[in-house]
């Protein structure tokens, strides 16, 4: 059965689709002549169509949040009860991708706007390093990203996208770019073209590399023991035979993170060990989840932080630049209303010829104030916080108890609407 295109909003909208089954709303209607796709071979690959019995993603129920609707697209997930994390044990958080439409997701009211803030940052030669990297041996995967794309978007956003001649027109931007020109770096011109960040993942081998990574990511999660709520002692790990550890092998990043000069072939520990109870929680979990992932299977995650300003091309991770940058100067529920509310949309696929994962970041940027239009989304957002840990809170923007006390009350001000509709 077709995948319902839900236009409701909130949980109670999401607990509803759930228990009918998929019934009672409009139906998409399924494609009439299914398209190879010439990088996978799948007759699919815009998918429009679902198992029964599986509930509408945040996106299908809010579809029709445009930037046109007013409404704050960052808040999408919230206002449909998925918060990406809201208990003291972290969580992956990690959904099947089931509709391949929201696979990347652009923006056309603000595509040129995020286009142009990458290319300045590609452009700058001191910068570039920061935002731009890759190993030698990644660059036929990064071919192969090349291909996913050229395939995928002029058929996802004609309005948006044409390809001819081995060149893409970006066309809100006027800006065609040759992909011969872009051979030594086929990631790069992706990351133009798009609004995501893209990161490729790749397995390590057994042999050498193995033990480097193992030692890597040791020393990385040895030097934030006892840090920002983690446990002071090490959590047993061993590999099991089916499951190895994966490195960083090329990104092109600009948006959600920092330093990638430092993290370049480096396990994903490396990456991810400054997030509260990673190790604890997360560590074999990931590993896991990335061995296991399948082309045909796609996943998705989703998180927020708190920013001082919605600028989008000041990460608010990886780095301690960071971490001081979203710190708050005073903790009152007047500086609450300064703040910003990012939501990173996440998607991880992987490439079945070089079998790398590609791991897509859209990150979104609304005024905390916005969310007086969501209340629903207000309130699930506070109920986020008090459901995590001290030091997850720290990480993402809220760094001491008064802090949290402010914000908490803000948030409760603006769902009280919610409250009170229930």
């Amino acid at each position: 059965a077709a995948v319902i295109m839900w236009h409701k909003r909130g949980r109670r909208a999401m607990r509803a689709a759930r228990k009918e089954d998929i019934g009672g709303g409009r139906r998409q209607p399924k494609l009439k002549a299914p398209v190879r796709c010439p990088y996978s071979a799948r007759d699919d690959f815009v998918i429009e169509t679902a198992a029964d019995g599986i509930g509408p993603s945040p996106l299908q129920l809010l579809e029709d949040w445009t930037d046109a609707s007013g409404m704050p697209l960052s808040a999408r997930w919230l206002a449909a009860g998925v918060s990406g994390q809201d208990a003291p044990r972290l969580k992956a958080g990690l959904t099947p991708l089931l509709d391949l439409k929201y696979f990347l997701l652009e923006d056309p009211n603000r595509l040129k706007e995020e286009l142009l803030l990458k290319k300045k940052a590609f452009d700058d030669p001191q910068r570039r390093p920061l935002v731009c990297q890759a190993e030698p041996s990644s660059l036929a995967a990064q071919r192969e990203c090349l291909d996913l794309f050229l395939d995928y978007l002029p058929r996802r956003y004609p309005e948006l996208y044409a390809v001819s001649g081995g060149a893409v027109t970006v066309k809100p931007v006027g800006e065609t770019f040759r992909a011969q020109d872009w051979a030594h770096a086929p990631l790069e011109l992706c990351a133009r073209i798009v609004q995501e960040d893209l990161i490729l993942i790749r397995e390590v081998p057994e042999g050498p590399e193995h033990d480097q990574a193992t030692v890597s990511a040791e020393a990385a999660l040895k030097g934030v023991r006892g840090r920002n709520g983690n446990r002071e002692e090490a959590t047993p790990h061993k590999w099991s035979p089916n499951v190895r550890p994966h490195v960083m092998t090329a990104a092109a990043v600009v948006f959600s993170f920092a330093e990638l000069e430092q993290k370049l072939g480096q396990p994903i520990e490396f990456i991810h060990a400054p997030v509260p109870g990673y190790e604890q929680y997360l560590r074999t979990t990931m590993n896991s989840s990335f061995t296991r992932l399948v082309a045909e299977k796609p996943v998705w995650r989703n998180n927020w932080g708190i920013s001082p300003s919605g600028t989008l091309d000041e990460p608010l991770y990886g780095s301690e630049r960071a971490q001081h940058y979203r710190a708050f100067s005073e903790a009152t529920v007047v500086a609450m209303r300064t703040r910003w509310l990012k939501v990173e949309y996440q998607t991880l696929m992987r490439l079945p010829k070089s079998s790398c994962i590609l791991f897509t970041v859209k990150t979104m940027a609304d005024p905390l104030p916005s969310l007086e239009k969501v209340p629903e989304a207000a309130s699930c957002l506070a109920a986020s916080i008090r459901g995590m840990s001290p030091g997850l809170r720290a990480y993402k923007g809220i760094e001491d108890d008064a802090t949290c006390k402010a914000m908490l009350a803000y948030l409760d001000s603006l769902g009280h609407g919610a409250e009170s509709a229930r």
